[in-house]
């Protein structure tokens, strides 16, 4: 019995036949992010993030029909979309001449919570001079919003395309609903009614950067305050922080079975909840807001997606009883006598 073809290769034939072309690439490509993000820091803005990944995305898939890379670019281009709007949300409100809504917020949290505002509390009773641990803690969560909802769509693109088409519906229903409501409900944030209009008479801070100085990414922290001074200030409610790690939550508690698993992917809302708020940067409501809308979106998604599927199906048996059956031919049976060869 002679051995398989496959036992007769060297490590040297099994390692060419595992470097293709587009894997090759991506490693260049990694290669590449990591010298830039060592150099000119991680790329964190939002329409820089996107092109990374379509660069990824594309490179990945080198050596394959043109075709597919044009397909990846525009897959990509509607969240690319709205990310540009998203930066312009606050100027087409200014221009719609929508009023901002400032103590109609912090009334409505403090009848929630007895009067209180849950980001003075907070801060009254963790903020101090010095960068403690839960400090570091929020610094990584907050940042985490910048990589986590994306590096997931790249791994669906990669790994399952039903599985990324489905998240990146989410993704851009939430995105869309969130600044239509920028747009037409702008809201301002804790210490922006704290620093800006007085509506709340006690100091509050930003600190969803702090820990950064602690871990020694100083450039990180700079390039908080540098986005944080570019961004809308006044598109809080609902917090997308908050809804996208709910999103996030949502989509990977059904991948897995593991306690732990769902306890790690439970944490992550709640944990982006808490820094939000003891940060200065969302009131209570506007999370409770961002995951209500994350509950709207996978409900009308599901909705939508049970709707086409079953037009789908409807649409397949009709076209499949429009097709006429092939004509079988008549089989002789034994009982019909044979006709006379002569006639």
């Amino acid at each position: 019995m002679t051995e398989p073809a496959e036992a007769a290769l060297t490590p040297g034939d099994r390692l060419r036949g595992w470097v293709t072309p587009g894997r090759a690439c991506f490693a260049l490509f990694l290669v590449v992010l990591l010298v830039y993000s060592a150099t000119e820091g991680i790329p964190m803005d939002r329409i820089g993030q996107t092109g990374w990944i379509i660069a990824g995305m594309i490179a990945i898939k080198i050596g394959r029909p043109w075709r597919e890379h044009v397909r990846t670019f525009l897959d990509w281009l509607p969240l690319l979309i709205a990310l540009i709007i998203y930066d312009h949300t606050r100027g087409i409100a200014d221009t719609l001449g929508m009023p901002l809504q400032v103590s109609g917020v912090v009334d409505l949290e403090r009848w929630l919570f007895g009067g209180t505002v849950p980001t003075v509390w907070l801060q009254e009773q963790l903020f101090e001079s010095t960068v403690r641990w839960w400090d570091v803690g929020a610094a990584l969560v907050y940042f985490s919003h910048f990589v986590v909802p994306w590096a997931l769509a790249a791994a669906f693109y990669l790994w399952s395309r039903p599985h990324w088409v489905s998240y990146i519906r989410r993704v851009l229903l939430l995105t869309y609903a969130g600044l239509a409501t920028y747009v037409l409900l702008p809201a301002a944030p804790p210490w922006y009614a704290s620093a800006r209009t007085g509506d709340i008479d006690d100091p509050v801070y930003r600190l969803v950067g702090r820990g950064w100085n602690e871990l020694g990414l100083r450039s990180a922290n700079a390039w908080l305050s540098e986005a944080q001074g570019g961004a809308n200030e006044v598109a809080a409610l609902p917090s997308l922080h908050a809804g996208f790690s709910m999103l996030v939550a949502v989509t990977l508690w059904g991948l897995t079975r593991r306690w732990w698993l769902r306890a790690v992917i439970v944490a992550y809302p709640l944990s982006m909840a808490f820094t939000l708020v003891y940060g200065g940067e969302h009131y209570v409501v506007d999370v409770l807001l961002g995951w209500l809308y994350v509950a709207g979106v996978m409900i009308g998604a599901h909705l939508w997606e049970q709707w086409r599927g079953g037009r789908e199906h409807l649409v397949a048996a009709a076209l499949s009883a429009e097709t006429p059956a092939p004509i079988e031919p008549a089989l002789r049976t034994e009982s019909e006598p044979n006709e006379p060869a002569g006639r």
